[in-house]
């Protein structure tokens, strides 16, 4: 393969990674708002049902612990879906700027970098234990 047919495929290759990136970003936006309305629907009708400044306080608490999760859920897709980015158009520049025999010995890594895949996000960690509080 040529420096031009790399070039061309490398351009196919980042058009289509970064179409699949803004697509899985967009929908995971959607997907928060959706989640934060919910949260607000959820805790807005507990509102009614509060009698005392501590249950107030308690719903309060929970209200920001939710959302602070669903924050930290949110930005740990959003890095794992840019890092699959980030991973797929590094292989795609190596296919084009790396050695042309190999490059044309390594059609299956080629047709893995432009076939058109859903872009993950990396699966939730576990929460971690604190030292302090123990749980």
């Amino acid at each position: 393969m040529n420096i031009i047919e790399r070039q061309t495929t490398l351009g196919k290759s980042l058009f289509e990674i970064n179409s699949r990136t803004f697509a899985s970003l967009a929908n995971l936006q959607r997907e928060n708002i959706e989640k934060y309305f919910e949260t607000n629907r959820d805790f807005g009708s507990r509102l009614t049902d509060i009698k005392d400044a501590a249950g107030f306080v308690s719903v309060q608490s929970q209200y920001g612990e939710t959302l602070w999760n669903n924050v930290r859920d949110n930005l740990e897709a959003q890095s794992g879906i840019v890092r699959s980015a980030f991973e797929e158009s590094r292989d795609a520049i190596q296919l084009a700027f790396g050695n042309g025999e190999e490059v044309a010995q390594d059609k299956a890594a080629q047709d893995k970098v432009v076939e058109d895949k859903p872009v993950k996000a990396r699966p939730k960690a576990k929460a971690r234990k604190s030292a302090k509080t123990g749980t």
